[in-house]
């Protein structure tokens, strides 16, 4: 831990980031520490509580956690295609699992989005045809987890009461959520004009903010002592505080499933299973050491004032890479 503080340190003292909430969890010992501020004018600490915006760490915390959930109870299938689930689309051969191991050839993103209405984007979205050359092969794709988000939504009726109520509330994570309330307890991201000026307490990903905040690849607010839980169930196979939240075969999958530098929702470490990780937009990172019981969570705004802020995705990357070996 020392050794992690010493380097977060040095990032906000470079202004890398102006702060962090940051864990290590071993089996015998969890970490919370917070160091730097919160960003934008108003000088305000980086406290415990605190919610950031996860961007994409919602494909792992939300999303993928319930689709697990909804194959170990065969409520849905891997091999299952994406029309039985989504109507309207071009392309309705898709199965769930090369969404999840994003081999379905779907491109990493529309070019356009920001001109577009939410329905202008739905629509767009669905149209979307895979490219023959990029499929099989790994592709980034926000937009099979927005679809992943429609399956979900299509099985249990409501994206955002299905997180709450299937991983959130077990989980006692609380301060988990979509659209926030507004207070100076969520920490800023982005200056845009455009949207009014420092962004706090709105999703910062352009496509979830059309859909209306809520979506399966970005969207989700979080603290570090919620996602403390979250990764101890992890950590402890699938339980926690005594209850199943993933079944046990669920791991088994993961290992199963891998493909290249992935498996299902999560980046896997040079190809070893047991080593998860995933990474947000606004500079957030998870990672799990399965086999040593051992994880690490870094919460920040590294974006705030501008995305044009990146020496701290080289310093995230030494820190995973210090953590797994």
């Amino acid at each position: 831990m020392e050794a992690l503080t010493k380097r977060l340190q040095q990032a906000v003292t470079t202004k890398q980031i102006h702060g962090v909430s940051y864990a290590l969890l071993t089996p015998t010992k969890t970490d919370l520490e917070y160091l730097g501020m919160q960003g934008g004018e108003q000088k305000i600490a980086i406290a415990p509580q605190m919610q950031y915006d996860l961007a994409s760490l919602t494909k792992v915390v939300a999303t993928t956690t319930r689709i697990l959930q909804l194959l170990a109870k065969q409520k849905l299938s891997l091999e299952d295609e994406i029309g039985n689930y989504v109507f309207d689309l071009a392309a309705p051969h898709i199965k769930i699992k090369d969404l999840l191991l994003h081999t379905s050839g779907l491109p990493a993103d529309l070019a356009n989005y920001h001109n577009l209405s939410r329905l202008e984007l739905i629509t767009a979205i669905k149209n979307t045809m895979p490219r023959a050359k990029m499929k099989k092969s790994v592709c980034y794709s926000d937009l099979g987890f927005i679809l992943l988000g429609w399956v979900i939504a299509t099985i249990d009726g409501d994206l955002d009461e299905s997180i709450i109520k299937n991983v959130c509330t077990p989980l006692k994570m609380a301060s988990t959520q979509y659209k926030p309330q507004l207070t100076l307890n969520v920490v800023p991201t982005e200056y845009q004009a455009k949207r009014g000026g420092l962004i706090r307490a709105v999703v910062h990903d352009g496509k979830a903010y059309r859909l209306g905040g809520v979506s399966g690849h970005a969207g989700l607010f979080s603290t570090l002592e919620d996602l403390t839980n979250f990764m101890h169930m992890y950590l402890q196979n699938g339980i926690f505080q005594q209850r199943q939240i993933l079944s046990p075969e669920i791991f088994t999958l993961l290992k199963d499933q891998c493909f290249e530098t992935r498996t299902l929702g999560w980046q896997v470490w040079q190809n070893q299973p047991t080593k998860l990780w995933h990474t947000g937009f606004t500079g957030p990172v998870l990672a799990l050491d399965l086999q040593r019981k051992r994880g690490l969570i870094c919460l920040t705004n590294r974006i705030c004032p501008t995305r044009k802020n990146t020496e701290w995705i080289q310093t995230r990357q030494e820190i995973l890479t210090e953590f797994f070996e």
